[in-house]
């Protein structure tokens, strides 16, 4: 059961610039927003929606509210995908600082740094509250501490 959605209508003038997007070869993002919000204007419900473009429900609610807030030109925005970044440039500054030392610099026992173990050390010391092994490698990486070829794995 889909929930109640207060969306507005497009204006006669909003349908003429939707139709027009539709039949251009757009991106398919800004296709599917239209095409949305085309199709809710037929009547159709938010679930039958996104069945009938297979996307999730809860990506049609997302275009067809921000159609109701900014209009046509909502079809056009880019949503940047994942979260922001939480990491300060201090963890940033701090993370490569450690990872260009030796583990031994720190009283470990090995001799170089793999992602699993300079995590669980940045963790352990409060550095970072969490951090998967895939976005230590991006910091690393983006702040040149280490290259593709780098021997920390």
């Amino acid at each position: 059961m889909s929930r109640s959605l207060n969306v507005r209508k497009p204006h006669p003038g909003e349908m003429r610039q939707l139709l027009e997007l539709v039949e251009e070869p757009l991106e398919s993002v800004t296709q599917r927003r239209a095409q949305a919000i085309l199709l809710h204007n037929d009547g159709m419900s938010a679930t039958e929606i996104a069945a009938t473009l297979k996307v999730h429900v809860n990506t049609i609610y997302a275009d067809l509210h921000a159609f109701d807030a900014e209009g046509v030109a909502a079809v056009h925005q880019t949503r940047l995908p994942g979260a922001p970044c939480q990491l300060t440039s201090f963890q940033t500054a701090e993370i490569c600082r450690i990872a260009e030392q030796s583990p031994q610099e720190f009283g470990l026992c090995y001799g170089r740094w793999s992602l699993s173990k300079l995590r669980t050390y940045l963790i352990r010391q409060g550095i970072v509250h969490h951090i998967s092994r895939k976005h230590l490698w991006l910091v690393l990486k983006k702040g040149g501490c280490i290259s593709v070829e780098s021997s920390v794995n």
